[in-house]
């Protein structure tokens, strides 16, 4: 495998104006692909890296670089992070969006299969929303459904998933929670729109209704049949009230 190329411009050179030293080891042909979308190119060091070929193993390694491409490294880095946690976020509420919620969602059923344990999923929908838009704006209703999530995540834990699935639909999966503790987060969430409902700052009324479907390891099901569950219970609820 040739791994770099021209090898005869890096003879005689100051080492500390390389950018690149490759060292062999075991990486995944997955992280290999990572670390390549990483590589900058800097033409004044005459430096040129080629990887020819697929293979399952190898490695390459980053070690001394100038502070200035360092620096570089860190920004990209950065960078790449604030891109990956926008893929996740609803732009909104900044609560988790529909594909946030299905990563993290799949894994804790995986998680929970594995461990035979039960999980219980909220499916949350703003009453009368529609009203707020066609009454008030769209602007306000943007901030109703901003107040929404703002309660959902100040009075549910940092480790509980809470996402916005849709428009005025919002999940919760309380991270290892038992039946009888999601009947009464489900009672204390009303509560706390109760008390918002007594505030006199806003200029509206929140309402929602609730639906909860279980996850039993011993007969699992997909993450669309929990929330397909969870979706009728929480119409069942709606068309009750």
């Amino acid at each position: 495998m040739n791994i770099i190329n021209r090898t005869k411009k890096l003879i005689g050179q100051n080492p500390m104006h390389l950018v690149w030293v490759v060292m062999i080891a075991v990486v995944s042909s997955t992280a290999l692909l990572n670390l390549a979308q990483g590589f900058f190119w800097y033409k004044k060091f005459s430096v040129d890296l080629l990887i020819i070929g697929t293979i399952d193993s190898i490695i390459i390694s980053l070690i001394v670089a100038p502070p200035a491409i360092r620096a570089g490294l860190a920004g990209q880095q950065k960078i790449k992070d604030e891109l990956k946690a926008q893929a996740i976020t609803d732009e909104l509420t900044q609560l988790k969006n529909r594909r946030g919620f299905f990563f993290l969602a799949d894994q804790l059923l995986k998680i929970a299969f594995r461990n035979q344990t039960g999980i219980y999923l909220m499916y949350i929908d703003l009453d009368n929303f529609k009203n707020f838009n066609d009454t008030l704006g769209h602007a306000v209703g943007d901030r109703v459904l901003q107040v929404f999530a703002d309660l959902l995540e100040k009075n549910y834990r940092e480790s509980d998933i809470i996402a916005r699935i849709g428009g005025d639909e919002f999940v919760i999966l309380p991270v290892g929670t038992i039946a009888d503790e999601v009947a009464i987060i489900k009672k204390r969430f009303r509560r706390v729109l109760a008390e918002f409902n007594e505030r006199e700052e806003f200029s509206f009324k929140l309402s929602a209704s609730i639906g909860i479907a279980a996850y039993d390891p011993k007969a699992p099901c997909t993450l669309d049949d929990l929330l397909n569950q969870a979706d009728k219970s929480m119409y069942a609820e709606k068309r009750s009230n």
